[in-house]
């Protein structure tokens, strides 16, 4: 194993601890940032493969345009860290069984 297949491995399970801090965090300015975070190294793994145009779109429409859209969404928005949920356990089975599915259905 080189270096620079270590540096991939690290930018990749950052990448994903990212995305999944996104996905998990209770606090949608925190989700926001570590999307940010995620978006950085999408384009870095696309930089190791080679792949400038896909690394440099990456930065440029997701990073600049879209992230910073979702960032001024949300701190525009009134009141968003205060809004209850109405079925969380009831979400959070049907979410549970929708996503088994779809691996059973993947594999």
């Amino acid at each position: 194993m080189t270096l620079v297949d270590l540096i991939f491995y690290v930018v990749a399970v950052l990448t994903v601890a990212s995305g999944a801090y996104a996905v998990f965090s209770g606090n949608i300015v925190r989700a926001v940032f570590s999307l940010l975070g995620t978006f950085f190294g999408v384009a870095v793994l696309y930089g190791f493969l080679a792949a400038d145009f896909l690394a440099v779109v990456q930065v440029l429409v997701y990073v600049g345009g879209i992230l910073v859209l979702m960032l001024f969404a949300v701190m525009l928005t009134g009141n968003i860290e205060t809004v209850q949920r109405s079925s969380r356990s009831g979400s959070l089975l049907l979410g549970t069984a929708v996503g088994i599915g779809l691996l059973v259905l993947l594999i």
